[in-house]
């Protein structure tokens, strides 16, 4: 599991949900999409907390082998 939890204290967590890509990576889910707002970019994903509106980006690392 994944948490998330924003300066304003809002929290929600990313939850596996058993399906798995054609990598073997597992897939996620949202637990509570009410509390955040999430988008992918060309190279980051960028979470936007829905109660106060904070942004945070996770940029792009390189791949794992």
């Amino acid at each position: 599991m994944l948490r998330f939890e924003c300066e304003c204290g809002n929290k929600t967590a990313f939850f596996p949900t058993g399906d798995v890509d054609e990598q073997g990576r597992e897939v996620l889910d949202i637990e509570d999409d009410d509390c955040v707002n999430y988008e992918f970019a060309d190279k980051s994903l960028m979470i936007k907390c829905k109660f106060c509106g904070h942004r945070y980006v996770l940029p792009q690392f390189e791949d794992f082998k």
